[in-house]
């Protein structure tokens, strides 16, 4: 992968540009379809609310995830040593966690988008999705150090991976600073 740099234009807005390897394009779409996939089940497994379905304010699980790579995308509200009240994790959880899902999916569209089914190699973001392509890269980022699934990459560790997206993502970050 080649470092992202902005590409500054007469006539349109800056475009933030690299170049992929082909395998890297394929990681990059496979990682973003399993995590899509994770997150897409989280949100369909949450239990139905009668009060919910009456008032239209959408409810979430209550509950943190048992998996631990999904528990690093959506963790507690509440860190330890905070004071506690007796079910307010519950309670932010479920108003706010299907809302978070979505935003996160967003973003994991503007990586699918951006590598495309049949995937051109080039990549080409205005600046509001260079913004998206990096949250949903950090969000890559923890579920893939969290999973304790072999992805089944025949000579590509799970660290290498995780190394070459934070690459990916400190280079998209100093192109968007302007370094």
């Amino acid at each position: 992968m080649k470092a992202w740099r902005k590409k500054r234009s007469l006539r349109w807005t800056s475009k933030y540009v690299t170049v992929l390897e082909p395998m890297e394009r394929e990681l990059l779409g496979n990682l973003t379809a399993m995590v899509s996939e994770a997150i897409i089940l989280r949100a369909q497994s949450a239990p139905k609310d009668e009060l919910s379905e009456l008032t239209g304010i959408p409810s979430g699980h209550k509950e943190a995830p048992q998996d631990p790579a999904m528990a690093r995308l959506l963790p507690d509200f509440e860190r330890s040593g905070d004071e506690e009240y007796e079910g307010d994790n519950s309670l932010l959880r479920s108003l706010h966690e299907n809302d978070i899902c979505r935003s996160k999916l967003a973003n994991l569209q503007i990586v699918a988008e951006a590598v495309g089914p049949d995937g051109g190699v080039e990549l080409s973001l205005s600046e509001s999705q260079a913004h998206s392509f990096l949250a949903a890269l950090n969000d890559l980022r923890l579920y893939l150090s969290a999973s304790e699934n072999d992805l089944g990459i025949p000579g590509l560790g799970k660290e290498d991976m995780i190394e070459w997206l934070s690459f990916n993502q400190d280079s998209l970050l100093g192109a968007l600073m302007g370094e």
